[in-house]
């Protein structure tokens, strides 16, 4: 028996590497090996008038997709230009995510000659998938501090204070760590969390380095413990299930899918809102070089949640949007609403580089010696355990700090990596070790300005709904964030100076030593700035006198009934930290308003219709 037992693990590993070996090819070799699957992919196309067209298939879509469609009574649809993520190992593996930059789960948005950053077009992934961009993020689930939400509050978004959000960041969530307990998590949401399985030698250094310098806030267990402040270090939790991502997809989507009143069409690349009267009646898209359309049916809704990037872009492809912009691209102004499409913000990053003394870095753990290929024990590790490097994105260790006295909320993030590139910009880091290989031995700090000033837009570039919108991220538009990131520069030579990294750290490969001044640190981050992904504000909600606001409280368009915009685009500013966790919260918030409206309505209309009935003796005998 024993010998047999043997054999079955021998067959069960050498099957795993195999399969996982396949899946990360050489890195120049493109896009890995996906199996074949239709278990996210639905073929009926049969829905017929909707109560629900839900556009946009990502992060907020699938969790309204599967709250609404819960009611029996309500017909649901969710329109997804990209197609089902479900088999890709590279979604499913953490560290997979170096390849599924610019992959066809990627819109590859660029920016157009930031001008707080030396004019340079900057990469914005965003996910173009069913999932969307919880496919192809880096997973920290982070909420931000009940500051920010007071902050929604006092801006207009009635109803959105800490009290408010609180509840659905606890419904949604699924915490499987004994720590994270009490009056912050949940148990039994859909959105798996826990806490990184795997911990770099260099990860362990950096918490050690933080300790010796005396880092404000101390060691945290929990950045998203609401009684305490933000600021602190350790480890950041994330959105993963036993080591593998935890997207909606998999976590909303498919536990609905056999429900006989919500239906997916995938490849659907919507191109218009179609409006009458002030009112949303349905929606044309292009399926299979084929133009499409869906009507609402009676008192139908249509929900935008295609991300600060499309949900904007769709409203001005629809007439909706500032008329004087519209109409120079040739698109008839339906509603006039300057504010749609202003108002970005994003985490503008840099990153400060280190050699060091010893092989120890993530690569080194991940990558066979010639850097080309990932070592098949790591992912045997990863496919039998769900442990190991496969597990870790790199960027799940960090801290939260205020850079400067007179500060009510942390204005840095720092995201510490157990390695480096060759390029200072993070992004195209992750990109060339994908493409190339590991081949950089080192250390990285990305800094991340997590509570922004600059504003960026997203505008039209023409009536074409295939050319991609034009977007500036006004980066470094805002004095207070060069300022935050120049200060984390500095920082992040501090806490590589301390005792923990000795012997290790062996020099600073960018911005360099002899960058010192302010001019020469802000002219490093001009250069340099990158995203952190975390896109928000172009579809602002705000209060009914505020200019600025695209939605109201309801999240309903101005001027526009029958629609309303669900995703992170309607955040009036971003919280510190990553959005994908207060984006769900938007989205199960918002699905509670809608089936709420609902069931009001129909009790009013059952309200009315009772004197009519009982006159004409249609009431129902009593027992």
């Amino acid at each position: 028996m024993g010998n047999q037992t043997s054999k079955a693990f021998q067959a069960t590993l050498l099957l795993a590497v195999f399969l996982y070996t396949n899946a990360f090819v050489t890195p120049g070799s493109g896009m890995a090996f996906k199996a074949p699957s239709v278990s996210l992919q639905q073929v009926r196309m049969t829905m017929d008038k909707p109560d629900y067209v839900i556009l946009g298939g990502g992060t907020a879509g699938l969790v309204l997709a599967n709250k609404l469609s819960a009611e029996a009574g309500n017909k649901v649809l969710v329109l997804e230009a990209g197609g089902a993520p479900d088999k890709n190992l590279l979604v499913k593996a953490p560290a997979g995510a170096l390849k599924l930059f610019q992959s066809a789960l990627d819109w590859v948005f660029f920016s157009h000659k930031d001008p707080g950053c030396h004019d340079r077009d900057i990469y914005l992934c965003r996910g173009k998938t069913l999932g969307g961009s919880s496919c192809v993020n880096v997973m920290l689930y982070h909420r931000g501090d009940e500051a920010d939400y007071r902050a929604w509050e006092a801006a207009g978004a009635e109803g959105w204070g800490p009290d408010a959000v609180l509840p659905y960041f606890k419904s949604s969530q699924n915490a499987r760590e004994p720590g994270m307990k009490g009056a912050y998590h949940g148990r039994g949401g859909m959105l798996d969390v826990e806490l990184p399985r795997y911990q770099n030698p260099l990860s362990r250094m950096f918490l050690a380095a933080a300790e010796q310098l005396g880092l404000a806030g101390g060691l945290t267990e929990d950045f998203n413990d609401w009684s305490r402040p933000q600021e602190g270090f350790g480890r950041f939790q994330v959105q993963q299930r036993k080591g593998r991502r935890w997207h909606t997809a998999m976590s909303y989507l498919k536990q609905a899918l056999k429900r006989p009143n919500l239906e997916t069409r995938t490849g659907a690349h919507i191109t218009k809102i179609q409006i009458e009267d002030g009112r949303a009646v349905g929606v044309e898209y292009v399926q299979d070089n084929v133009k499409k359309a869906v009507r609402l049916g009676e008192g139908g809704e249509v929900l935008l949640a295609a991300g600060a990037v499309g949900s904007p872009h769709l409203l001005q492809l629809s007439g909706v949007g500032d008329r004087a912009e519209l109409e120079a691209k040739g698109v008839p102004c339906q509603v006039d609403l300057p504010a749609v499409g202003k108002h970005l913000r994003d985490h503008p990053a840099a990153n400060v580089y280190f050699d060091i003394a010893e092989p120890v870095a993530l690569t080194d753990a991940m990558f066979t010696r010639d850097g080309k290929r990932v070592k098949p024990s790591v992912m045997a590790q990863w496919a039998l355990l769900g442990r190991g490097p496969m597990t870790c994105i790199g960027c799940d260790h960090g801290a939260f700090v205020k850079t400067r006295p007179g500060l009510a909320q942390a204005d840095l993030q720092i995201r510490f990596l157990p390695a480096r590139g060759e390029n200072p910009d993070g992004i195209a880091t992750l990109t060339e070790v994908a493409r190339e290989g590991s081949k950089a031995r080192g250390l990285a700090f990305q800094l991340v300005a997590c509570r922004p000033k600059s504003e960026g837009k997203v505008s039209l570039a023409s009536a074409n709904p295939f050319d991609a919108p034009e977007i500036q991220t006004g980066f470094l538009t805002a004095e207070e964030d060069v300022a935050t990131l120049r200060e984390g520069v500095r920082l992040a030579r501090q806490i590589a100076s301390q005792e923990a990294f000795r012997g290790m750290v062996t020099g600073e490969v960018f911005p360099g030593a002899d960058v010192e001044t302010d001019a020469g640190l802000e002219a490093y981050l001009r250069q340099t700035c990158h995203t952190a992904n975390a896109l928000v504000g172009t579809c602002r909600m705000g209060a009914a006198g505020d200019a600025g606001a695209v939605v109201d409280p309801a999240l309903r368009v101005r001027g526009v009934r029958g629609l309303r915009v669900v995703d992170a685009s309607v955040m009036p500013t971003l919280p510190g930290g990553q959005t994908g966790a207060p984006t769900v919260m938007i989205a199960e918030r918002a699905a509670d308003l809608l089936l709420q409206e609902k069931r009001a309505a129909g009790a009013a209309a059952a309200a009315a219709a009772a004197p009519a009935q009982a006159a004409a003796g249609g009431a129902p005998a009593m027992a």
